[in-house]
């Protein structure tokens, strides 16, 4: 690729990541797009109708900084009650701009991150959580926290000490980023936590969190529509504009917001199956082994295991 070569969507997956990307029919999400109409209030579009709801779950820019470090607290906590971390790791958060993406994490090296917090659009309860979780605990920052301990560090394996982005560890990496959220927070103790801690300090009413949440899980099952997105748009079937489109369709994106997913595109490609695909895979190998809703503790067990070890996605399976 580096030299010129241009695979299909699936195809780059395959040989990138060891996965396969499913596909689906965009019927599949025009049933979903129904249900979530009928829990919006107002007229006009779903998309612009739900840009307004959630309008009133946005995190201050002022309070920005004190909501996040009351959520990374928080999973740190959680994290470390399951795991033992070095004495000294830590990270550094920052708020940027003008960025492709909402959130990431530069591992430095000796349990050191520094995470950034992209500012450029309106930042949502809910993302405190996602964030926290997904580039810190118990997601990329403690990911790489166990990988140079126990691989780098304890079994000498110097490779380890450099993460290649384009390859398979990334499926691993977005996927339990993405799933060490639930594990952390499963999903009523998260919104309780949200109600009683975080709500307060962004200033927001806690009245509508349930419905909003409601909501929010419904959302979630068009997130594969993305990839849909990015598939035709980077298999040259459909434009720009055109995938800009379907992301404020389906995956009821702001305009402006669905723009700058079309630069992720650009820049990561194939690289937007390893959050969606990579968690399903992540849930299904956990759950599958035992670590289910009900039995929490073999959960963070088989997951801080999958966190230790090289794996791909065709050994997940």
């Amino acid at each position: 690729m580096m030299q010129g070569k241009n695979y299909s969507f699936d195809e780059e997956a395959r040989l990138l990541y060891d996965a396969e990307p499913p596909q689906y029919e965009l019927a599949h999400f025009d049933s979903i797009l129904t249900a979530i109409d009928r829990q919006l209030p107002g007229k006009g579009t779903i998309a612009a109708r739900w840009d307004a709801y959630r309008a009133k779950f946005e995190i201050p820019k002022t309070k920005l900084d004190t909501v996040f470090k009351a959520a990374i607290a928080e999973t740190r906590n959680r994290t470390k009650a399951h795991y033992k971390l070095p004495v000294h790791e830590n990270f550094k958060l920052e708020f940027v701009t003008d960025k492709a993406w909402s959130g990431y994490n530069y591992y430095k090296g000796k349990g050191y991150s520094l995470i950034q917090i992209n500012t450029d659009f309106p930042i949502y309860i809910e993302r405190a959580i996602d964030l926290a979780a997904h580039e810190g605990y118990p997601g990329h920052h403690v990911f790489n926290v166990l990988l140079e301990q126990n691989l780098v560090d304890k079994k000498g394996w110097k490779e380890y000490s450099i993460y290649p982005l384009f390859s398979p560890q990334s499926l691993i990496a977005e996927g339990s980023a993405n799933y060490g959220i639930d594990v952390a927070f499963p999903a009523q103790e998260r919104i309780q936590f949200e109600k009683e801690v975080l709500f307060p300090l962004a200033g927001l009413n806690a009245a509508e969190a349930d419905r909003y949440y409601a909501v929010l899980d419904l959302i979630g099952q068009l997130d594969f529509a993305g990839n849909e997105a990015a598939r035709l748009y980077l298999n040259g079937e459909i434009t720009r504009e055109q995938a800009a489109d379907m992301l404020v369709k389906y995956n009821l994106y702001a305009p402006d917001k669905a723009l700058q997913r079309t630069r992720f595109m650009d820049k990561y490609r194939s690289y937007v199956i390893n959050y969606n695909l990579g968690q399903q895979l992540v849930r299904h190998y956990i759950e599958r082994n035992g670590g289910t809703d009900n039995n929490p503790d073999k959960r963070w067990k088989l997951f801080g295991e999958l966190l230790s070890n090289p794996n791909t996605a065709s050994m997940l399976k």
